[in-house]
């Protein structure tokens, strides 16, 4: 299914990351707020409703009875690398294992859902694309900021993001974590470039599926490969800054004391057991 409707049902299925205390609830409750996520992009029939939640039940099925147990595992190991200390090089290698399991499930979730597309109408693609364009509306406000607005912004994003994991800075950690932040590049142009061409591609690919079709692996293309034009144009720019964020997140940890790093370990662990929990349950 189309672009970013479907990376909801991504949002849902790692929701264990975000440090919700109703991640339980939310996580049981996924397939109707996906559903309704859908519905609110394509407008869809009631026969095409009752054909998505069927999938969704499996779909969230699959991802409880074999990823969970991965993310445990995951989660556990971040947290014993965590409250070691902070490397730079062990911060890429969960990055990357982190993006290769957002693609497992992305490809599991066209896998499951993605020839529903072929029901489309062209009201409906219509709809989705009014949709995808109000939700955009965020990041056009963003591009029309200053230069000096968009830094104040990413810096201020990211210190919430940190204090998050890692609990309250004081005021001079959170100046020195301030002007390190500033140094690193602003991946968010291109990310916005990114998503805007392949929410086109999308859209294009689903206009010519009445007469042409449209595969699962079509939409695969369209979502994960490397090899369009947009991937090869984000992805240097992407690799860049989470370079630069895991030497930014090395550095700035020296100014952590024990306390943090334990907080952030401890955070990792507990939705360890979270996700081994839900793994269990029927």
């Amino acid at each position: 299914m189309p672009g970013s409707v479907l990376l909801r049902v991504l949002l849902i299925a790692g929701s264990l990351l975000t440090g919700c205390s109703a991640i339980d609830f939310a996580y049981k409750n996924a397939p109707s707020f996906v559903a309704g996520e859908f519905d609110d992009a394509f407008d869809l029939t009631d026969a095409q409703s009752d054909e998505l939640d069927d999938r969704l039940q499996q779909f969230f099925a699959w991802h409880r009875q074999q990823e969970l147990t991965q993310y445990r595992q995951f989660l556990e190991t971040s947290a014993a690398t965590i409250a070691d200390g902070i490397e730079a090089r062990e911060i890429l290698q969960i990055g990357e294992e982190l993006r290769l399991t957002w693609r497992r499930t992305l490809a599991r979730a066209i896998d499951e859902i993605g020839d529903l597309a072929l029901t489309l109408t062209p009201q409906q693609i219509d709809h989705y694309d009014e949709y995808f364009r109000d939700k955009s509306a965020e990041y056009d406000d963003y591009l029309q900021m200053s230069a000096q607005q968009q830094e104040i912004f990413q810096v201020e994003r990211q210190l919430d993001r940190l204090e998050r994991w890692f609990g309250d800075f004081d005021d001079l950690q959170r100046e020195r974590i301030s002007r390190r932040l500033q140094s690193l590049p602003d991946i968010y142009p291109a990310w916005i470039r990114y998503r805007e061409a392949r929410h086109r591609a999308m859209v294009a690919a689903l206009r010519e599926a009445s007469t042409s079709g449209l595969s699962r692996q079509q939409i695969k293309f369209i979502m994960m490969d490397d090899n369009t034009d947009y991937a090869r144009a984000f992805e240097p720019e992407r690799r860049a800054y989470w370079k630069a964020y895991a030497e930014m997140l090395e550095e700035i940890s020296a100014d952590f004391d024990e306390s943090q790093l334990q907080y952030a370990a401890g955070r990792l662990r507990n939705y360890a057991e979270i996700a081994d929990g839900l793994a269990r349950q029927d």
